[in-house]
């Protein structure tokens, strides 16, 4: 295989068409929780604390290199609570290529904007009175790459790419049945939306995300309904009828007509009448 060039922004763009994901940057400190690291809250520059956890990927990256005291530009993974909707992050990397020892060509111009996020996927619901949408996005193999220096081209967010007929294509393995999860973004969309495949520009407002530009780019393919199982036409055996009673023997019948069963109980001859005189 060829060797991929590294690419100059934290977000790569999108490799295909239909490519699920949903990623963004925020820009602040992350601040664990005492009685666990991996959890915890981002406090971005703005002064706002937003429930965080920390992928086991970039914790060695946040102990070893990181200063706790300052601000990074995180690489983070958006996700949106079901009672209360507010925004809460995973942390799955860190844009800091000068701290990691690498450094940019000249003239490069990465595209780095804090509270910018990519959500690409199904809409599922939307409310033009009420002013919001629910995103629904397939994710691929939680494992993949981490934006702690330029990311590879082909690597991103959870995503994956939809396809006729249910099969999933994306850059590395899938499970075999990849999950999904779902997203409330505030705003609207120019026409009806759902059941079609939207590539959204959202920005992050205090703890909601809020939809600056939605393109749409098609009906989403369904899934096929798999074949049920024919059932067996093999005769069935029949059943077994319970024992019956045993008869009783039959006497043979006599081979001459006439002729009693029983000799004993033959009838006897008639006895004469007496005429009365006159």
């Amino acid at each position: 295989m060829a060797r991929q060039r590294p690419c100059l922004e934290p977000i790569p763009p999108p490799g295909e068409v239909m490519q699920y994901r949903a990623i963004g940057l925020i820009e602040g400190q992350y601040i664990p929780s005492p009685d666990r690291f991996t959890r915890g809250v981002l406090r971005t520059s703005d002064g706002l604390d937003i429930h965080a956890v920390l992928l086991g990927r970039v914790m060695s990256l946040v102990r070893k290199h990181l200063r706790p005291e300052r601000n990074y530009l995180w690489v983070v993974y958006p996700r949106t609570r079901d009672k209360g909707q507010n925004l809460h992050v995973q942390l799955m990397g860190v844009w800091a290529p000068e701290e990691m020892g690498q450094t940019l060509p000249e003239g490069s111009c990465p595209r780095v904007v804090p509270d910018w996020f990519s959500i690409r996927g199904e809409v599922v619901f939307q409310s033009q009175e009420r002013g919001f949408i629910i995103v629904k996005i397939r994710r691929s193999h939680p494992q993949l790459p981490s934006p702690t220096h330029p990311l590879p081209a082909a690597s991103s967010s959870y995503q994956q790419v939809a396809r006729p007929g249910g099969q999933q294509q994306a850059g590395s393995a899938l499970p075999a049945a990849p999950q999904a999860f779902k997203l409330r973004l505030l705003g609207s969309l120019p026409g009806k939306g759902v059941g079609i495949f939207w590539d959204l520009q959202a920005r992050r407002r205090g703890s909601q995300l809020y939809i600056e530009s939605a393109t749409p780019i098609g009906p989403v393919p369904r899934e096929r309904p798999q074949p049920q199982a024919k059932r067996s036409t093999s005769p069935s055996k029949p059943k077994k009828k319970p024992p019956s009673a045993p008869r009783r023997a039959q006497q043979p019948l006599p081979s001459q007509p006439g002729l009693p069963l029983d000799p004993a109980k033959a009838a006897k001859p008639p006895k004469p009448t007496k005429k009365k005189r006159p």
